[in-house]
């Protein structure tokens, strides 16, 4: 399996499911959140040039936004992906916290108007793709349903992927039995 993380996280966020899955042959796609998107997308890119077997991305919040790139560029290879808490039509936090850190790379590619969240919405998923869609949690400043960081609105924007609802916050998702015995079936 291949595993992207989240904004400001690590491959570390997925200790938990990692745990409890047997697999042999993980890569964690660590990214650097001070660099465009864009070259974080070529270094995964020649990382997993390197690879022969199949694979299965899992990836948490931004990483699916990541993800959204490397089925099509590695279509022959990719067996599906799972995303958990992917804000597919970006975060309006970011809109917000961009406006008072301006030079924040992070920030800025993660906006609904960036050319990463809007490239990534043009991409058909031609590879089997679920999203879990945290349900639970909630801030006040975001505005409409939300997992405390991540709009629903976002998570469920996408017609051609298979949605799963759960009971859990943008975090608490990463320490799911559900996504466990999920991803030991595929």
């Amino acid at each position: 399996r291949v595993y992207i993380h989240g904004a400001t996280a690590s491959s570390r966020s997925f200790a938990y499911i990692q745990s409890e899955l047997t697999d042999k042959n993980i890569i964690n796609l660590d990214y650097d959140r001070d660099l465009p998107a864009h070259q974080n997308l070529e270094k995964m890119v020649g990382t997993l040039s390197k690879v022969n077997d199949e694979f299965y991305f899992v990836c948490h919040s931004l990483g699916g936004g990541y993800a959204a790139y490397l089925p099509n560029e590695f279509h022959k290879l990719t067996r599906g992906v799972c995303s958990l808490s992917t804000p597919f039509i970006g975060s309006d936090i970011a809109l917000w916290t961009n406006m008072l850190i301006p030079h924040y790379q992070l920030f800025q590619d993660i906006t609904p108007t960036s050319k990463f969240i809007s490239g990534s919405r043009r991409i058909s998923i031609e590879v089997p793709w679920t999203q879990f869609v945290t349900e639970s949690g909630g801030v006040p400043w975001l505005l409409g349903k939300n997992d405390g960081i991540v709009t629903y609105d976002s998570m469920v924007s996408r017609d051609d992927i298979d949605l799963i609802p759960i009971e859990r916050n943008h975090y608490g998702i990463l320490q799911s039995r559900r996504v466990v015995d999920f991803l030991k079936h595929t």
